[in-house]
């Protein structure tokens, strides 16, 4: 929890010097609930943010931290539509789904809204778009590489990597999704430059890597309330730099804005509940293969116990039907 209150005398030396002055981002308070695994590598926490200007004061995240290094933890991203030509940001280069959608098309165990794509022109039903940005799937490329975006770059052996739209040098990347800009880039935050949408209170994704490149972060926020708001750039990055997000961008947001992960049925689990009552139909999704938790090993006295039980059963079923 990062808490930064503001003063007469800190305002003062910030007039000085030709800072910024304190903003809201800059005095938010974020609790976290602490990580629960919940797949192997992959574990999940809410955050609670407060002392901003949404929802009366309070967002809410949910967080996805995915361990790269983990035994079958792999990734996918949403497929090219059939005869699909990537071009640049014109044509129909995908078929929009929503996140569960995907999740179920795909059998990934965790999934996030990923790239921009052309509009929402359809919010209900699947139609073809094509993506705003780089978008590779599975080693096909979807969508060109363009400038004005920041990419998210992914090797078969899970390497992670940002790089500048335009200039990303895609040989051995396996999955690819751009956003719009950093909300924090090596540790600082630049929230204000996400793109135009900045300024304004918006539900937001997020993607994030730690310094050491070990772990991924898939974050989704919203003010938990009908109103469509969220949290801005600077807030966001103020968030990222809280969960401890080394670099990390922002996703397509707003009413695309979804986090979904496997249930115990092996069904989706919308965590993430969009403010129009309904997932989107995204053009671009991110997901994540990850092993089932190990069974938690009984206590010795307790297996003991256990196997003891079921002998006698054993030895019960053979008197009675023996």
């Amino acid at each position: 929890m990062r808490i930064l209150k503001s003063s007469g005398a800190l305002a003062c030396v910030a007039a000085l010097l030709g800072l910024t002055a304190l903003t809201d981002a800059q005095a938010q308070t974020v609790t976290q609930s602490g990580y629960t695994g919940i797949f192997q590598g992959i574990s999940e926490e809410t955050a609670t943010i407060t002392g901003s200007s949404v929802g009366g004061g309070t967002a809410y995240a949910y967080v996805m931290k995915i361990d790269l290094d983990a035994p079958g933890v792999s990734f996918t991203t949403s497929p090219g539509a059939a005869g699909d030509t990537p071009n640049s940001g014109t044509g129909n280069e995908v078929i929009t789904q929503t996140t569960s959608q995907f999740m179920s098309a795909t059998g990934v165990q965790v999934a996030m809204n990923a790239g921009y794509f052309s509009c929402p022109c359809v919010t209900n039903a699947s139609n073809a778009e094509f993506i705003d940005g780089l978008a590779v799937s599975n080693g096909n490329l979807v969508s060109s590489d363009q400038s004005n975006y920041i990419d998210l770059l992914l090797t078969a052996k899970n390497q992670a990597s940002f790089a500048a739209g335009g200039s990303a040098n895609l040989s051995g990347i396996y999955n690819a999704v751009a956003g719009s800009g950093y909300a924090v880039q090596n540790g600082v935050n630049v929230g204000t430059k996400i793109n135009s949408s900045s300024t304004s209170e918006d539900p937001r994704a997020m993607i994030g890597l730690s310094q050491s490149g070990q772990y991924m972060y898939l974050v989704t926020v919203d003010s938990g309330a009908s109103d469509g708001a969220g949290l801005n750039g600077m807030q966001l990055g103020a968030l990222a730099v809280d969960l401890g997000l080394y670099n990390a961008i922002n996703m397509d947001g707003g009413g695309s804005t979804s986090m979904v992960v496997q249930g115990a049925n092996g069904k989706p689990n919308v965590l993430e509940s969009p403010y129009t009552g309904a997932e989107r139909y995204d053009g671009n999704s991110i997901g994540v293969y990850a092993l089932p938790l190990a069974p938690v090993p009984l206590p010795p006295g307790l297996g003991l116990f256990a196997s003891g039980l079921v002998g006698l059963v054993t030895v019960a079923r053979r008197k009675l039907f023996g």
